[in-house]
């Protein structure tokens, strides 16, 4: 089968590789549509410390099972949408809810989404593998990994209908939490960000699109969706006191932030920064896609084909589009 490889920072290639075997438990997926994601950039652009080089990558999936291992949960010819990462369900972390902080999730995910074919563990075919709803698109099913993500972000939140949200940065992550923040009855809700066209979809979501100079007052909750130092720094200043702020995008390892400790201290600001998803999580995210009300569709920003991976990730590496999915 063809698959891309990531071989160091900016440099892929397709590769013919072997097409994997399921053992027990196993679903071997052909593959229908695979969506980019902010991590996979990152990886593109500087590398990433849980994505391997040289190595397939890819993990937003959806697919027809191709074939089984014994007493797999799924049959040859079902549709099916998934994420690439299940919680042991074993661990302390696990035990004790943290799901998403399991001691084993992350050394036993799956990559290789941008591939003809894709193998799910047995752990992520028995937890976090779904038949897909027949109105389900493939490429709007693809988003249920980082849909996930947002789901557990918000999860971690104190929210009512009242609050006024700021999101830093109109990337997909960021038009995620701006669509889920309307789908939960919040109406005051800003995006704020450089890119004009991300913005206006954006607005489409139901964000009220501003840009830095035009930021003005305090918010019960921001959320940071860059991942840069300096807007990590910089965003402490729009939260009101007793507000909350969610450190959502990851910076690059090794740097530091500095924050204003009087402000943190006396005005009662709450920091978190989530990471990654448990169960809940992801079955939340399911419930929102399938609700086709909800306006996800808008982040797929085209179909491109699998040889046109490079171009699709020098587009995202200029700010051109949001999401594509990429087709075996």
């Amino acid at each position: 089968m063809q698959a891309l490889i990531l071989r160091e920072p900016g440099c892929l290639s397709l590769q013919d590789i072997a097409v994997p075997e399921p053992g027990p438990g196993e679903v071997l997926l052909r593959v229908l549509a695979a969506t980019t994601c902010g991590t996979d950039l990152k990886a593109y652009l500087r590398g990433h410390p849980q994505i391997p080089m040289p190595g397939v990558f890819g993990h937003e999936y959806a697919g027809v099972v191709h074939a089984v291992g014994d007493n797999a949960p799924f049959q040859v010819g079902d549709e099916v949408m998934g994420v690439h990462s299940a919680p042991c369900q074993n661990c302390e972390w696990c035990r004790t809810g943290q799901e998403n902080l399991c001691e084993h999730i992350m050394s036993t995910k799956v990559l290789g989404a941008y591939a003809q074919y894709l193998l799910i563990p047995k752990h992520i075919a028995r937890l976090n593998l779904f038949k897909k709803p027949t109105e389900l698109s493939n490429t709007r099913a693809c988003l249920l990994e980082p849909l996930a993500c947002v789901a557990h972000g918000i999860s971690m939140l104190k929210t009512q209908v009242t609050d006024r949200v700021l999101i830093l940065g109109p990337g997909a992550i960021g038009l995620m939490f701006a669509a889920a923040f309307r789908a939960m009855g919040i109406h005051d809700v800003s995006l704020v960000g450089r890119n004009r066209s991300r913005l206006e979809v954006g607005e489409k979501v139901g964000a009220r699109a501003v840009t830095w100079e035009d930021v003005k007052g305090h918010y019960n909750i921001v959320i940071e969706c860059t991942g840069r130092v300096d807007i990590w720094e910089r965003s402490l200043e729009f939260v009101r006191r007793g507000g909350q702020l969610m450190l959502f995008g990851g910076c690059p390892s090794g740097t530091s932030a500095r924050f204003d400790t009087h402000r943190v201290h006396y005005d009662q600001v709450s920091i978190i920064s989530p990471f990654h998803f448990g169960t809940q999580a992801v079955r939340k995210a399911k419930d929102w896609l399938e609700d086709l009300s909800l306006p996800f569709d808008l982040l797929i920003s085209g179909d491109r084909e699998l040889s046109d991976s490079l171009g699709v990730f020098e587009d995202l590496k200029r700010g051109v589009g949001i999401k594509y999915a990429l087709r075996p």
